[in-house]
């Protein structure tokens, strides 16, 4: 994989402190959660980590997984500007099914959607969830709270051959759900350095 080649069609010097942090945590398939506000560059942080592993045979290898429309259509847009020759595509509530099925006919190597939706084509077996090799969870935090819990369970049980996880999320969880598989996963937290402390202080 060329990075400086993609810099360069992104338009970026090169990757952000968190995002090279993810990028070397990632290596070996190590499962990784990434902790970092929501604007700081996520989306590069899991798409380089993607590209890497991919390879080139049929079937869907890579499966995004994102609470909401726009951010699927904002990662696919990414990817795309990321000038590889890999194929991407989209699915979410509200776009027209046949164009999803017709598009899963030749698989993508990455698949972007809603929890509801994939769910759909999984049921109607319109792809085939044995080739997904990794599995990001993007805004994991905002997909519990919108009531995607059972979606995604059912979706992680469904993918039998995976061998990474990367999980982000805007917020510090307590608990993560088991059903996400997570293994011996490396917790990446930038919350902390966008932190500003008010100074204020208390004068008697």
């Amino acid at each position: 994989m060329e990075l400086e080649s993609i810099y360069k069609k992104l338009q970026i010097p090169e990757m952000n402190q968190m995002q090279k942090s993810t990028y070397k945590a990632t290596e070996n398939q190590q499962d990784v959660v990434l902790l970092s506000p929501t604007g700081s560059g996520k989306t590069l942080a899991f798409l380089f980590p993607v590209l890497r592993n991919l390879k080139k045979t049929s079937g869907i290898q890579t499966l995004i997984l994102v609470p909401a429309r726009e951010l699927a259509l904002q990662i696919e847009q990414v990817f795309k500007a990321m000038g590889t020759n890999f194929k991407v595509s989209v699915c979410y509530g509200g776009h027209d099914k046949k164009i999803e099925v017709n598009n899963l006919i030749e698989a993508p190597a990455v698949l972007i959607g809603t929890p509801g939706r994939v769910v759909y084509h999984l049921r109607n077996n319109n792809f085939d969830p044995k080739t997904i090799q990794t599995l990001v969870l993007d805004e994991f935090d905002k997909a519990l709270e919108l009531g995607f819990h059972d979606d995604m369970e059912f979706i992680c049980n469904s993918l039998k051959g995976l061998s990474q996880r990367i999980l982000t999320s805007a917020t510090a969880m307590d608990e993560i759900p088991k059903f996400t598989g997570l293994r011996d996963e490396k917790v990446i937290d930038f919350l902390k350095l966008n932190e500003a402390k008010p100074d204020i202080q208390l004068k008697k």
